[in-house]
Order: structure tokens, then sequence, then C-alpha cells
């Protein structure tokens, strides 16, 4: 079964630029019977949004592309997860000058996980915490989830406060000058109660600084567990990172294009740990145990990275910098402290798997305060004895 839509909206940027190539609606029969892509048009455009939204739909609906979006392969898995392939083709067919960077397909369910989350809160002996900040989707909450996420982002969230992440803290991404962006205003993709901090997969055509290129189609699959009740539903956008290249005709996109056409943040991030987590150990050498895997593309850890780590019912909230982990593996880092709180304090509860939620933010290079770039960030369950 295959099942297209036409991309809807454009979004750009000032590093750079993030560039919005649709936003949808997502519906999957949770037996993996059918699936369907809506173009998302009907939502309300934000102000504070991040970044500036540019239709694209008269172009996409016409030429160059009328099914740049498909689903396909849509099956219920043992376990009872669906997998489903989502293919992207690029939009701009011959045009080597609009070639895509760092490409994300954004996947926003309903989300009920409120971060913090006063229940752990109240059941570790902490008093409740007034306002909640964000929403997460999290399957043990009934909600559907991407099991097999590649990072998680804020990038196009339903932030309700325009002072709040990511507005307060980070450029605001203006309008660029650029052929590709003139269009017409766009929609901003929302829905009842939807994620604040989402799940993505990464596209690209080719690893070279992750291009997707003109003309080339590309397959993620998403392994999708469904809500506890009803179909599996979602809003879904598709971002590309792009700058001007330096040179015209572009002949050659991995040289053509300055470093600024790739994303600022990580192309990989994810956390992990070598063994089971004793809150008894040092702290340094709790620590130690936990892995920090990043690469970014031409902004690097030691000036411009900070990462912050927070327990999902806040209690322990720190952060800083991180610096390479003493088993000297490449583009492997620490950061020292971790806390074991409030996990220790909840009767019964370890040994376990214990949430927390990591947000590395990188600073502009011409400036080591805030504003800053963005954020990505990874949750994490880590094993406590």
């Amino acid at each position: 079964m295959k099942v297209s839509a036409e991309a809807d909206t454009c979004q750009s940027g000032n590093f750079g630029g993030w560039k919005s190539w649709g936003n949808y609606k997502l519906v999957i029969d949770r037996e993996g019977a059918f699936g369907s892509f809506v173009p998302d048009r009907s939502a309300n455009k934000k102000e504070y949004n991040w970044g500036i939204h540019l239709n694209v739909l008269k172009l996409l609906e016409s030429e160059p592309c009328s099914n740049c979006l498909t689903l396909s392969n849509i099956h219920k898995l043992p376990d009872g997860d669906i997998s489903v392939d989502i293919s992207i083709t690029h939009p701009y067919p011959n045009h080597l000058e609009f070639t895509g960077f760092d490409v994300r397909g954004i996947i926003m369910f309903p989300a009920s996980q409120l971060f913090p989350d006063n229940d752990l809160r109240q059941a570790a002996g902490y008093d409740p915490w007034i306002p909640w900040f964000v929403r997460i989707a999290n399957h043990e909450k009934g909600d559907a989830e991407l099991m097999n996420p590649d990072g998680w982002t804020t990038i196009w969230g339903e932030w309700e406060d325009p002072n709040s992440e990511p507005y307060a803290a980070f450029h605001k991404l203006t309008e660029g000058d650029f052929p590709i962006l003139k269009y017409y205003p766009g929609k901003y993709a929302t829905g009842e109660n939807l994620s604040m901090i989402s799940a993505f997969k990464r596209y690209y055509s080719d690893e070279t600084r992750y291009m997707f290129e003109p003309g080339k189609t590309v397959t993620r699959t998403y392994i999708i567990r469904p809500p506890s009740t009803g179909p599996i539903q979602a809003s879904y956008a598709i971002y590309a990172h792009w700058a001007p290249a330096t040179v015209s005709p572009v002949t050659n996109p991995e040289l053509d294009f300055p470093p600024e056409a790739n994303a600022p943040m990580p192309y990989e991030f994810w956390i992990t740990q070598d063994e089971v987590l004793d809150p008894d150990m040092p702290m340094i050498e709790r620590a130690s145990h936990i892995h920090f895997h990043i690469k970014t593309w031409h902004i690097k850890y030691d000036k411009y990275w900070l990462v912050g780590a927070c327990d999902i019912a806040f209690v322990n909230n720190v952060g800083g910098g991180i610096w390479p982990h003493p088993s000297r593996e490449p583009d492997d880092y620490w950061q020292w402290p971790w806390f074991p709180e409030p996990y220790v304090y909840i009767p019964g509860y370890l040994p376990g798997l214990c949430t927390y939620l990591y947000r590395c933010e990188v600073y502009h290079p011409d400036n080591q305060g805030p504003p800053r770039l963005g954020s990505d960030y990874y949750i994490v369950k880590f094993e406590i004895d």
C-alpha cells in the first residue's frame, strides 16, 4: 500500500536556516491496515514560532512534485508496534542550488507525559511543581510513541509561552532573501495537546554533509507504538537546513555550499551507559559510566556546547560543559555530575529504568552567551540498581 501527499510549507532561518518542506496530519490504523497523510492547512500560525513559515503548496501541487511524501510497507510487528516506511522526494529536482542539508522528518503525537512529572515528585516526597513546562509523548502514559528515533527536537513544537524555550534564549530565525522562499504565508502544524519535544528521523541521500540531493528519494522506517486506544494520529513536518551557495551555478554541492548550510546542531547525538548505575558509587565514578556520543559539522565542544541534564520529575537540574571521555574513544564525551534522585526516594522503584532528559545547546561562534542557536534533546532511560 502506498499513500502520498503534497508538501505544504517552507521555513527559513538566519544561521543558514531551517526550512520546512511540508506539514501533514498523519493517521495510521493501529492494526497496520491503512495509513494516510493529509496536508495540514487549518492550523494557526504563531508570531513567536521557531522561524518564518512560507507556503509552497501551489508549487508542490502542480510542479515540480505532486507526491513528495509517501507511506508504504505498513504492517504490524509481533510485539504490536506498527512499522511504516515514510519516503521523502526532494521537491526541487534538477536544482543543485536547492540541495538540502540535515533533513529531518519530525513526528508530533498527542502527548500526556508532563515535565515535570508531579506524580513522581509526590511519590518521592517532593511538593508538586507548578506549572509544568512541556509535554512529551510516552507510550507508558497511553500515547503513541516513536520507538526508534534518531533524536528529539523542539522545532515546530507547540510552545504556549512566547517567553519560554525555545524562544526567549535562542536566536530568532528570520526570512531570507532567496527565490526558493518567496511563496505564501505558511501554516503552523497544531493539534490537540501535541508533544512539545518531538522525535525525528534523519533523511539524507549522501552521507557527505548529510546532503539531500535534488531528484533523490530517501526512505526511513518508523516503528510506532500505538496509543492505548484508537488509531495512531500525529502531525508530521519535514525540515531541511540550507544556506545560499558560494558559487553559481552549483556543480558540486559538497564544495559549493558554505559551512552554514549544515545545521549547527549535532548530526549525531545519543547517550549510553556501560554498566548498571549504583547510587552509592562516588559521583565521579557514576558519571564515568555515562557516555555522550556527539558529532557536529563545524561548531565544537570546547567553546560552544552546553549540555543540561534533568530527571523527568525536575528534582535535579544540572548542566554545563562536556569533555572528552576518559575512554578516549572518538566523539565520546562525559559530564559531571549525575544524580540518582528522585528515584532512590520512591518506595519499590529501584532497581529499574529511570528517565532523564538531556538538552544539548549550541552557541553561535561569534557569541558564547545567550541567545543561542538552538537545542537538540535526548531522552534516555538509565538502568539504576
